[in-house]
């Protein structure tokens, strides 16, 4: 398999099993680590998630949650999808993403 199909392929697994682990659907938050790592993994959009902190702590609305955390994801792995694509990672690294020099 091609890299630019498997980073964004294990990263989004990786969400999913942290809130996995992290919820257990019932309005309780299993494991707070799992949840935090979830949170980290899909910043920035996860910050919108601060707003509903007081919800999240007491159990309130984890399938909401849960959705909008693997929409997150999902956006972060179209992105590192995008940037692993052949040629791309080093064009970006080296700051010529959108450049003339593709041409």
């Amino acid at each position: 398999m091609k890299r630019h199909i498997v980073i964004p392929v294990v990263y989004f697994l990786i969400v999913l099993l942290c809130l996995l682990i992290a919820f257990d659907f019932d309005g309780r938050i299993r494991s707070d680590a799992a949840w935090l790592v979830a949170v980290v993994l899909t910043l920035p959009w996860s910050l919108v998630s601060v707003i509903f902190m007081w919800a999240l702590i007491h159990g309130a609305g984890l399938e909401f949650f849960t959705v909008m955390y693997l929409t997150f994801a999902a956006a972060n792995a179209y992105l590192l999808y995008r940037m692993a694509l052949p040629g791309r990672l080093t064009k970006f690294l080296y700051g010529n993403v959108g450049a003339d020099a593709d041409k």
